[in-house]
């Protein structure tokens, strides 16, 4: 029996037996409570295997957590969508329930007017009619007296305004008036009391005191206003200084001006001239010549011509080809490359008929590469007409139709049948060669650009192949005997298809063809029936490279001239600006100038009239002191001509008072007046307003009377359609509510079903959690049995040990087949097993863990048992197995205090 055996059964019993264990040890087991059996190896596998199966019930509870989320997640998501859904749903029922209710007013509304027009209907008699239209005319003469009313009160405000109006200027003058009295009163008083001190002759020191005082402040006056005069001066100047550096900013402002309107002339004339220099050549590189020409040099040109002029005969014939094979060889190096075209490669021919579209723009770019040699060459240019296309296109089609072979020479007999046919007594000049060899089926897979490239180099090869020239001669026309004759050019394609094995000592692929061009070259006297051959030019709208450099190199000179206007443009802005701020500057020096000059003349204007006023006290001073000086006789003379003065001016004073009074009263009167004038125009006016109201209202009556019928029928008509329309509204509301119901309890079915698998998820987190723990359990138990290294002896020997085994040497065994304890939630729950996990893992397996898991690995044997062996005890005795429990532990305990004591 293995260790982890013996320690699982020892639990067992101890739980068992309970106070047994501890009187009895552990190999005293009651025999009534627990049958012992013989243990055997089939026990330890039984224990293997149940472990292996509680590795399976956790891997199963792990993959039931994994699937209860994952419908718990989308239980849950079709349950939100449903919600989503529902709310919609009773959104749109809502709107319909309102619109229905709408509807609902709305024939509540037509219904209580078709009552209104059936009774307007059941009024409208003859009688009633005729009535409706004296009670209008009564009412229209009622109003006519109305406005006749208003009219009359509105002039009688008008009176009364103008009354009232002539009372307040009356006002307005009086109190002027007396107010002027009032002054000359008051004036006419001081004198009498000026003229009443001088006769006491109390105010002769005052008089004497005051004429100091005012000679003083006259002095003083007058030299501040010296003072601000001088002060005035010098602003005066700082003001016309600042001026003339204001007037001279100015001026340099307008020259700057003047020079930047002239340099932006330039420029604008610059860069129109740019434009129309880019212009020209935008233009022209719409019509440009393909880029890819043939440049000769000058010493290629001189061998040409001289091996042209040459005859074999010649003693220096050999020198006249060395030179040209020496001068030919160095032309590869600048006419090897052909760049190709995008727009060109872009266009594909993958047929003849492909092919024969683009034989125009081929013959043009034939007819420029012969005669941009031609040019260098300075030789009669070849001309392209639909004569000479056509010639052309006829060799091409007749040698493919023959399927010949390019390599057996020219097709004599064919080119001059064609010839013939076209109105020419035969074709001699002709250049060929083979442009390319190709393996192409039914789709050729090829472009404009390979054409036009095999163009280019055929026109090297005839050029510059150095072992023959007669091709050479040919298309720079310096042949003799055609030199200088009119000569037009037509371009052939022929195709050869090889019908042999090999070609040319190589295996023939399937598909090959071998494709040629033609130069076909036809002169005016070869042309004896003008009728079949068409030789008006086709005119060559296209722009030569070199007149497309010369647009190149005189839009760059216009750039730089542009850019030049451009830099002078900007420095006479700058130095524009720079004049600019130099005359703010000046004109903020000239504004604080000006400032201090207004400030100075000011200055000067408050001196002068503080002068003036010194100067008029110093006089009045003076006359106080004259008179203060006088004679008794005149003083007293003095006082009584201004108590004469004062009682003229008091009467006069009473009589303005009095007319301002009476002013006063007339005023009261109008504007009384106009109040009651006001009044009436108001009361005028309400009549009348009521008048009209009450004519329209008899107005609307009649009309209501005449045309009741088709008023009652309108309202009947309109209960039919407000019927309708809520007929239809309230069917959408109860349809929308309908939907709304259905979808709400969609998603409550919905929901109970995501409640659901959240409980299952809840339930397998659960158990997956137990077996875990269960798991730990064991794996705690089988680390402690491992290390349990010394046995105990059963005959009750004290040693000191920290590791114990039970032995099978009695026959105190148990049968875990035959031993079930049903544990409680409560058991597992209660805290004894938990709280031991930590100590157990650290020291002691409790032997709760170890009946927990005996209990666990027979649980799948009669773990359904519901009462204990041979006691017949029922499993819900579930406080006797804690306390037998706690007993065992206790009793385990105790034996290794015991133990460790001896």
């Amino acid at each position: 029996m293995t260790k982890k055996s013996n320690i699982t059964l020892m639990s067992t019993a101890l739980i068992a037996t309970g106070a047994t264990a501890l009187t009895t040890g552990v190999n005293s087991v009651h025999a009534d409570t627990v049958k012992t059996t013989d243990t055997n190896p089939a026990q330890t596998q039984t224990i293997k295997s149940n472990d292996q199966k509680l590795d399976d019930d956790i891997a199963n509870a792990k993959t039931d957590v994994d699937n209860a989320q994952a419908k718990a997640d989308q239980t849950q998501s079709d349950a939100n969508q449903a919600k989503d859904t529902a709310d919609k749903s009773q959104a749109t029922a809502n709107g319909a329930q309102s619109t229905a209710n709408q509807a609902q007013s709305d024939l509540n509304h037509a219904q209580d007017n078709v009552q209104k027009a059936q009774d307007t209907a059941d009024q409208a008699t003859d009688a009633a009619i005729n009535d409706a239209k004296n009670a209008i005319n009564d009412q229209k003469t009622q109003n006519a007296q109305n406005e006749q009313g208003v009219e009359d009160a509105q002039s009688d405000v008008d009176h009364a305004q103008d009354n009232v109006d002539h009372a307040q200027a009356d006002v307005n003058n009086a109190q002027k008036d007396a107010n002027q009295a009032d002054s000359a009163a008051n004036a006419a008083q001081k004198d009498v009391d000026h003229a009443q001190d001088v006769a006491d002759g109390s105010a002769s020191q005052a008089a004497n005191d005051q004429l100091y005082d005012a000679q003083n402040d006259l002095s003083q006056a007058k030299d501040h206003a010296n003072k601000a005069q001088d002060t005035a001066n010098q602003a005066d100047q700082h003001a016309s200084a600042a001026q003339k550096d204001v007037d001279q900013a100015k001026n340099n402002v307008n020259d700057a001006t003047k020079a930047q309107n002239v340099a932006q002339a330039k420029t604008d004339a610059a860069q129109k001239a740019q434009d129309a220099a880019q212009k020209a050549l935008d233009d022209a590189s719409q019509h440009q010549q393909n880029s890819n020409q043939v440049h000769l040099s000058q010493g290629y040109i001189d061998a040409l011509n001289a091996y042209s002029q040459a005859s074999p005969n010649d003693a220096n014939y050999q020198q006249v080809v060395n030179a040209l094979i020496t001068a030919t060889n160095n032309e590869w190096a600048q006419n090897g490359g052909y760049v190709s075209n995008a727009n060109d490669q872009a266009i594909k021919i993958n047929s003849k008929a492909d092919l024969d579209k683009y034989m125009a723009e081929l013959n043009t770019y034939a007819q420029q590469l012969i005669n941009n040699v031609r040019s260098q060459f300075g030789t009669k240019q070849v001309q392209v007409s639909n004569g000479s296309k056509q010639v052309g296109q006829q060799i091409g089609d007749a040698l493919t139709a023959e399927n010949w072979d390019g390599l057996n020479g020219h097709d004599i007999a064919t080119n001059n049948n064609i010839a013939h046919d076209n109105g020419l007594s035969q074709l001699h000049d002709q250049d060929m060669t083979v442009a390319m060899d190709k393996v192409i089926g039914d789709s050729w897979n090829l472009s404009l650009d390979d054409f036009k490239k095999a163009l280019y180099e055929a026109m090297n090869a005839y050029l510059f192949n150095g072992i023959e020239w007669d091709h050479a001669t040919s298309v720079i026309g310096n042949r003799l005997g055609n030199t200088g004759k009119d000569v037009w050019m037509g371009l052939s394609w022929s195709f050869f298809t090889p019908t042999g094995d090999t070609y040319q000592g190589a295996p023939v692929q399937k598909g090959e063809v071998v494709i040629d061009s033609l130069f076909n070259f036809m002169y005016d006297y070869e042309i004896q029936d003008s009728s079949k051959f068409d030789a008006k030019a086709i005119p060559d709208d296209s722009i030569s490279l070199d007149t497309i450099q010369q647009l190149e190199n005189d839009l760059s000179a216009k750039k730089v001239t542009t850019n030049t206007a451009n830099q002078n443009v900007a420095k006479a802005k700058a130095q524009t600006n720079a004049a600019q701020k130099a005359l703010s500057a000046a004109q903020v020096v000239l504004t604080t100038a000006k400032s201090q000059q207004t400030k100075a003349h000011a200055a000067v204007d408050e001196a002068n009239t503080a002068v003036k006023a010194a100067t008029v006290s110093v006089a009045a001073a003076q006359k106080a002191v004259d008179e203060a000086n006088a004679s008794d006789a005149v003083k007293q003379q003095a006082l009584a001509d201004a108590k004469a003065v004062l009682k003229d001016a008091q009467a006069v004073q009473g009589q303005k008072h009095a007319i301002l009074d009476a002013a006063k009263a007339k005023l009261v009167d109008a504007n009384q007046a106009l109040d009651q004038a006001k009044a009436k125009l108001a009361s005028a006016e309400a009549a009348l307003k009521a008048g009209q109201q009450a004519l329209a209202n008899k107005e609307n009556h009649l009309n209501d009377l005449e045309n009741a019928d088709s008023k009652l029928a309108d309202a009947k008509q309109a209960v039919i359609d407000a019927q309708a329309a809520y007929d239809k509204a309230d069917a959408a509301a109860k349809a929308a509510q309908a939907t709304a119901d259905t979808d709400e309890a969609h998603y409550e079915a919905l929901q109970q079903i995501a409640d659901d698998a959240k409980k299952a998820l809840a339930d397998a987190q659960a158990k997956l959690a137990q077996l875990e723990y269960q798991k730990e359990i064991n794996d705690a138990i089988d680390g402690k049995n491992d290390n349990t290294n010394k046995p105990i002896d059963n005959s009750n020997d004290n040693k000191d040990s920290n590791t114990e085994s039970v032995n099978k040497s009695n026959d105190n065994q148990i049968d875990n087949n035959e031993t079930t304890v049903n544990l409680s939630n409560e058991v597992v729950n209660s805290g004894l097993i938990t709280n031991n996990l930590a100590h157990t893992r650290a020291t002691v397996i409790t032997p709760a863990m170890v009946a927990s898991k005996s209990l666990s690995n027979n649980k799948n044997s009669q773990a359904a048992k519901e009462t204990l062996p041979q006691t017949n005890e029922e499993g819900g005795q579930t406080a006797s197995i804690l306390g037998l429990m706690m007993i065992g532990i206790v009793g385990i305990l105790g034996t290794a205090k015991k133990r460790k004591r001896l």
